[in-house]
């Protein structure tokens, strides 16, 4: 009799399931997704035509990754992909002659465009908006950044960490008063970020119009946030770079394939050399034991040969990256960046003596900016550099304390010289290598 009663739930049980597995099957179909691509304001009647803009689409979840080009009415259709949350990446580059005869507006230079998009793509979409931005590019690049660090057990772990700028110009180009800035940002992977809290934008980055005492009209697009400003020494005139040359600031000068002391008379050394690099010949070093307020950190050992970098503003008690990837890079110049605007984080609620305050950098004073993301899709956080600056991001494949470093590629040779690629988009614009290398003879 038991068993007679449980039939007809059992029937009931397998129906409700099956059609529960329909629907998960319904709900997975490719979808089509539509962008609609516009140039901003001011560039928006100089005639530009959308043909050969590129939509690179990955998919936050997955990594998985599809590209398409525009047609002449800024169309890009994606005809079949699976549904979900994606970051999309338009870039388009007009060649100097062609700019030059559409616009009447003479440049010696390619002139490159760039919007981003984080989109959440179903069947209900409907056209997905992306506005194109020139962007400025700069004679100083930033070519390699090294912020993984090496095995916390067998290599340096964070201590030999480093980043390197290149004179990607045909002219000699003077360090002197260069600004070395990492740029402040929420580290929160976008999906556990409440968007529908004011103090963040849509795409899960901080909303700086929500900053106390916030007086810019467009405090997310115009400006970046700065958390530690660095700057190399100099007379003017004291540190050439030739052309194709480029410069080493390392978090600390020292021969990381052998031992040194600490700050605290022991000493540092790695089971493994071979997983980490010599530092010993850096052009400079971040020295933070003459930095008021700063407990430095005993692998902070000043090395008397390397020129220390003037630490102007910091967070930590070295230049540490991010080893996981949340992390942004920024080289500027200005007259004194001590008169910088400075506000407090969105997320401040109320001003108190302990409050941290954050540099506002003007987009127009970058010369060159790299936003770097966590190696896994699903992990990673919402770009805090503004897409005029940098419309994409690099990682390495091996992530944090891998020994990998993102370099930037070669676009050309010229004269023996060589061009690194600047279209300002990191994803197109960096590759990696799998051991870091501060030789600067090593390139992509």
């Amino acid at each position: 009799m038991m068993k007679k009663s449980l039939l007809p739930l059992l029937a009931c049980c397998i129906v409700f399931f099956a059609a529960c597995k329909k629907n998960v099957l319904d709900e997975v179909q490719p979808v089509q997704a539509t962008f609609q691509l516009s140039f901003d304001a001011n560039t928006k009647d100089l005639g530009l035509a959308f043909t050969n803009t590129e939509i690179t689409l990955t998919n936050k979840m997955d990594g998985t990754i599809n590209k398409a080009k525009a047609d002449k009415d800024g169309k890009v259709v994606f005809g079949s992909i699976a549904p979900g949350n994606y970051s999309a990446v338009a870039s388009l580059t007009v060649k100097a002659a062609d700019y030059s005869s559409i616009t009447g507006s003479y440049t010696a230079q390619d002139i490159v465009f760039n919007g981003s998009l984080e989109a959440s793509v179903t069947s209900t979409s409907g056209n997905l908006a992306i506005t194109l931005k020139s962007g400025t590019l700069g004679n100083w690049v930033i070519k390699q950044v090294y912020y993984g660090g090496s095995s916390a057990s067998n290599g340096a772990v964070f201590r030999d960490q480093f980043i390197e700028v290149f004179n990607n110009s045909n002219e000699v180009l003077y360090a002197d008063s260069l600004y070395i800035a990492l740029v402040y940002g929420k580290n929160t992977r976008v999906s556990s970020v409440d968007v529908t809290q004011s103090i963040y934008q849509s795409n899960g980055q901080l909303n700086w119009a929500s900053a106390i005492g916030m007086n810019s009209s467009k405090p997310n697009e115009d400006f970046i946030y700065l958390k530690s400003i660095l700057m190399i020494p100099g007379t003017g005139k004291q540190y050439p770079v030739q052309p194709g040359n480029s410069i080493i600031i390392a978090q600390n000068a020292q021969n990381h394939k052998g031992a040194y002391t600490g700050t605290d008379g022991k000493t540092i050394t790695v089971k493994n050399p071979e997983l980490t690099i010599d530092l010993s010949k850096a052009d400079f070093e971040t020295y933070y034991g003459d930095v008021p307020g700063i407990n430095q950190l005993a692998s902070d050992s000043d090395n008397p040969i390397v020129p220390n970098v003037k630490v102007l503003m910091t967070d930590d008690r070295d230049m540490i990256l991010n080893s996981n990837g949340y992390e942004a890079i920024a080289i500027f110049k200005i007259d004194d960046a001590a008169k910088l605007a400075a506000f407090p984080s969105p997320e401040t609620k109320a001003v108190s003596s302990a409050t941290i305050y954050y540099k506002q950098l003007p987009n127009n004073l970058v010369i060159d900016a790299v936003d770097i993301a966590n190696t896994t899709a699903s992990s990673r956080a919402a770009k805090r550099i503004p897409d005029a600056l940098d419309a994409g991001f690099t990682f390495t494949l091996g992530g944090s304390y891998s020994s990998q470093s993102v370099i930037r590629k070669t676009s050309t040779t010229a004269g023996g010289r060589r061009i690194l690629k600047d279209t300002n988009n990191s994803t197109a614009d960096f590759d990696y290598l799998t051991i870091a290398d501060a030789t600067k003879t090593v390139f992509k």
